[in-house]
């Protein structure tokens, strides 16, 4: 996948989110997603997923922080029960993608 440009003179609300530094913005960023409603809709394992495609520094972590970014929920306060939710989701998605290709 190839990545966005930002868009000349979007100007990125992710950073005031739970969880998003300036790094994640970036790549949030890159994948086309500029605020939280943005975030929301792609929702956070297809966020991680797009994200995982170009940046080798994309852990785990970064799933669990998108998604307490859109429930507002530290990444490290998540229930161990959602993160393996997540983490399951996000082997399927990446599986079925894979299989796409």
């Amino acid at each position: 996948m190839k990545r966005e440009e930002p868009v000349k003179g979007r100007k990125s609300e992710l950073s005031s989110l739970l969880n998003i530094g300036k790094v994640t913005e970036r790549w949030l960023n890159g994948i086309g997603v500029y605020d939280e409603e943005g975030l929301r809709r792609m929702g956070a394992v297809k966020a991680y997923h797009l994200i995982r495609a170009s940046e080798t520094g994309a852990t785990l972590n970064l799933l669990y922080a998108l998604q307490g970014a859109i429930t507002g929920t530290h990444w490290n306060d998540l229930a161990p029960p959602i993160k393996e939710m997540l983490r399951h989701q996000a082997e399927r998605e990446g599986t079925a993608g894979e299989r796409d290709h």
